[in-house]
């Protein structure tokens, strides 16, 4: 119960989005294929401090899109990143997320609003690795079991609808959005495709 009251927006959202539901004129199944974009500017790669901008990071998502008006979008969305290597290659790493978006459409685009959940799983054969630490080098610990660490995001993006079956979508996931020290942002950036109804 705990757990559950640290995140009463999402809570808030899920239960708002099945109250809507009741009045959902249409839906829409989508499958999403992109790049996600993490923490950019926030992770160091290279011994001289140089940061990431954005790196290959692909993801699926998927999500069902329910129409409550000719405006208004209804848009829970699951996705995850493929499993990959980054810098070191003992480590292993991927992203899931868990969102409760709404969209607003004018004309051929639409606005993305939205806040969720996004998990971190990094994964490891254990050991050490020796490593720079300013003029010397250490032995730091590798993980040797699976990790998962969890944040609280909100998501702004813009959407581009280029026919019925297709659209493409730019998203900006804000982490720690009331903690100016520890603030960070992912981008993401899609192809869509749209089922329709089933």
């Amino acid at each position: 119960m705990t757990k559950i009251l640290k995140y009463p927006t999402i809570l808030f959202l899920v239960l708002l989005s099945f109250t809507f539901l009741q009045t959902a004129i249409a839906y829409d199944v989508t499958l999403s294929l992109g790049n996600l974009c993490e923490y950019v500017g926030k992770i160091q790669t290279d011994d001289l401090g140089g940061t990431t901008v954005c790196s290959f990071n692909p993801y699926i998502a998927s999500s069902i899109d329910y129409a409550i008006n000719d405006k208004f979008i209804l848009a829970p969305e699951i996705g995850f990143s493929i499993p990959r290597h980054g810098r070191d290659e003992n480590i292993s790493k991927m992203s899931l997320f868990a969102l409760a978006n709404a969209k607003y459409k004018f004309s051929m685009f639409h606005f993305i609003g939205g806040a969720g959940l996004f998990f971190t799983r990094i994964s490891g054969s254990g050991g050490t690795e020796e490593l720079n630490n300013g003029n010397t080098t250490d032995s730091f610990p590798l993980p040797d079991t699976t990790e998962y660490s969890r944040s609280f995001i909100i998501n702004l993006g813009l959407g581009m609808d280029f026919d019925k079956d297709w659209s493409a979508d730019l998203h900006t996931y804000v982490f720690n959005l009331l903690k100016s020290e520890d603030r960070a942002f992912s981008i993401s950036i899609n192809g869509t495709y749209h089922f329709g109804e089933f």
